[in-house]
């Protein structure tokens, strides 16, 4: 021991020893509590897992998320894909044609010239639609005039509104039908249900845009449609639409068109009147509705390519008629894909709601249904799906808009049929032009009208077209709407039509391509 250290008394000992003793007794202690309270999370882990394990032998287990488990590892219901931004929020649209009674046209026997459309509020409170299209304003041109017709069977009758170039307003008794959907139309947009006016609709009514007429219009529709206050005449009284939709299915070249409606391009002026009315009312829902054949020069939609691709115009969706179209409906030539190059917004798959909706085809029934629905379901641009009309849609004809929901909820509404194919080689998929009694149309239907089908020969005018007679030798195809030439007969799919017409236009420089 150093000479320097100095002793510790006795007690001071006994005190240090002291302490030590209690700084381990506690130390014993906390390890102790540490390792009860690990064996308590085991235990309790361990209770919980075979707890789990029990109610998954029972099918009825729950996850860490609070989501019922499969007892078998499947699901009926297919998981939803990102929706591409729209009018209609996070959910995958359902979009019913109403008023046009579609059930009474004839071709259901027992429902013949019956009004069975059930009125507005009725639809609206089943939730399966996300937008009700009023169908339709047939008329306009020739401002201020314009035209309304639609209805159902319980919403006060037939709403018939015809204003002429005067301006003149019908009289009360035929205003009260129209005026008395205001009621539904505010009662459907509480149930979240947009409510859309489409003009046009066919391609025989009495419709075009004169020079100038776009912002004449657009103007027309915000004060006696929308937001605007400036006139006092509102036909569906104080309720404010919440969009406007063009289903143009002609053009001003087309057969069918009045003298009036054949003296311009009705293009410029649409993009006028999507222009003006984007102006007025920013919160407006502007629709498109194309046929889905895409001509053979520029591949293009004849009646509103221009519209569809302008970069002014702000256009909230495209919804594309796959019915009464032989050349691109399912299960030949459906072009969804070719669509998604002319649009990058939201597309709408536009169906029927029964075969006797669409007597020149595209119903689908389930399984075909299931198979169009396999293959766009998972695609963003698809927003969803349309049904002409609502009347054949549900009961007493079918539940076909059910349906519709249900596949667009991911539901499995069939076993599915083969993909998409290419367009069949014949004479059942020609004929944009003639008449369908005479070659090459014979083979598609007997109808007498040449414009059988929604846009049927386009830019052709059948009178003039081919022979002169309103047809073109079988096997052959009209050009230039006044001459005819095998070499441009359409044989495969639409991608060569399109080569095939290329080719021909290098071959012949003297044809000009028809312009519209």
């Amino acid at each position: 021991m150093n000479a320097n250290s100095q002793a510790t008394p006795v007690g001071d000992q006994k005190q240090l020893a002291k302490r030590r003793t209690l700084v381990i007794a506690a130390a014993i202690l906390i390890l102790v509590a540490i390792a009860a309270t690990a064996t308590g999370v085991l235990v309790s882990k361990n209770n919980s897992d075979s707890a789990n394990a029990r109610s998954n032998s029972n099918g009825n287990s729950v996850n860490g998320t609070g989501i019922p488990a499969s007892n078998n590892g499947t699901n009926t219901t297919t998981p939803l894909p990102p929706v591409s931004t729209g009018p209609w929020g996070n959910k995958k649209a359902l979009i019913g044609y109403w008023g046009q009674n579609a059930i009474g046209n004839g071709y259901t026997p027992e429902f013949k010239n019956q009004l069975l459309t059930k009125n507005l509020t009725w639809h609206c409170d089943t939730g399966l639609y996300q937008q009700i299209n009023l169908a339709f304003m047939p008329e306009f041109g020739s401002y201020p005039r314009f035209s309304l017709s639609f209805g159902g069977a319980d919403s006060g009758g037939v709403c018939n509104w015809v204003q002429g170039t005067d301006g003149v307003a019908p009289p009360a008794d035929v205003q009260a039908p129209c005026i008395a959907l205001s009621s539904e139309i505010k009662h459907c947009q509480t149930k979240n249900v947009k409510i859309v006016l489409s003009l046009a609709g066919d391609h025989l009514s009495d419709y075009y845009l004169g020079v100038g007429e776009g912002k004449l219009y657009a103007q027309l529709l915000f004060d006696k449609f929308l937001q605007g206050k400036a006139d006092p005449i509102r036909p569906l009284g104080d309720a404010i639409l919440d969009g406007i939709e063009l289903d143009i299915e002609k053009n001003w070249l087309a057969g069918g068109s009045s003298a009036e409606g054949a003296k311009n391009d009705w293009q410029p002026e649409m993009i006028e009147m999507f222009i003006t009315l984007k102006k007025l009312s920013p919160s407006v829902i502007l629709g498109v509705v194309p046929q889905c054949y895409l001509n053979h020069w520029d591949y293009t939609d004849y009646n509103m390519g221009k519209l569809i691709a302008s970069p002014d115009v702000k256009i909230d969706y495209v919804l594309i008629q796959y019915y009464n179209n032989p050349v691109c409906s399912y299960p030949f030539g459906f072009n969804f894909n070719d669509w998604k190059l002319k649009f990058k917004g939201p597309l709408v798959v536009g169906l029927p709601g029964d075969p006797s909706s669409a007597v020149y085809g595209g119903f689908l029934p389930p399984n075909d249904l299931q198979a169009v629905t396999d293959a766009i379901l998972s695609d963003p641009q698809f927003s969803g799906y349309s049904v002409y009309d609502v009347s054949s849609s549900n009961p007493p004809l079918s539940t076909y808009s059910k349906t519709l929901r249900d596949a667009l909820d991911g539901k499995k509404v069939g076993s599915g049929s083969p993909p998409p194919g290419p367009i069949p080689r014949g004479a059942e998929v020609v004929g944009r032009c003639g008449s369908p009694t005479k070659p090459p149309l014979a083979s598609i239907g007997p109808d007498a009208d040449a414009d059988f089908f929604a846009n049927a020969y386009a830019n052709c005018d059948a009178p003039r077209c081919g022979d002169g007679a309103g047809s073109c030798p079988k096997g052959w195809n009209c050009i230039s709407c006044t001459t005819c030439d095998q070499q441009y007969w359409r044989n495969t799919s639409m991608e060569q039509d399109l080569a095939n017409s290329i080719a021909y236009l290098k071959a012949h420089p003297d044809v000009k391509p028809p312009v519209g």
